[in-house]
């Protein structure tokens, strides 16, 4: 049996597409990141380097922080990132953190990520 190679490029291609799919478009093209214990709820911030930046400032307005006590909040039901921050918006629940009012969602979110930066 012979293989050509536009059957091989295009074999190869579609396997590449379906593990994309399969482990999501960015688990695979975006940027990595070193392992945490929290890599289920950082996997839902799209980049973390602003996010972090972001968090050291949300850092300072809480004086016990605990990364553990935090994920484990963040870790209830509905508290997806999405979803929450725009209800969190909606509700008017925010924190105020280096000149900027942001959902509460995402200020702890972020605080997370500036943790393992």
């Amino acid at each position: 049996m012979r293989i050509s190679r536009r059957g091989f490029g295009l074999g190869l291609g579609g396997l590449i597409a379906a593990g994309a799919a399969a482990l999501g478009y960015r688990r695979i093209f975006g940027p990595w990141y070193a392992p945490t214990p929290y890599d289920d709820l950082l996997h839902q911030i799209v980049d973390r380097e602003p996010a972090a930046l972001l968090g050291k400032t949300v850092i300072k307005t809480m004086p016990n922080f605990d990364a553990g006590a935090l994920a484990a909040k963040l870790r209830q039901p509905g508290f997806a990132l999405q979803n929450r921050a725009r209800a969190d918006a909606a509700a008017g629940r925010v924190i105020k953190a280096g000149g900027w009012i942001l959902p509460e969602t995402v200020a702890l979110y972020s605080a997370l990520a500036a943790s393992f930066a």
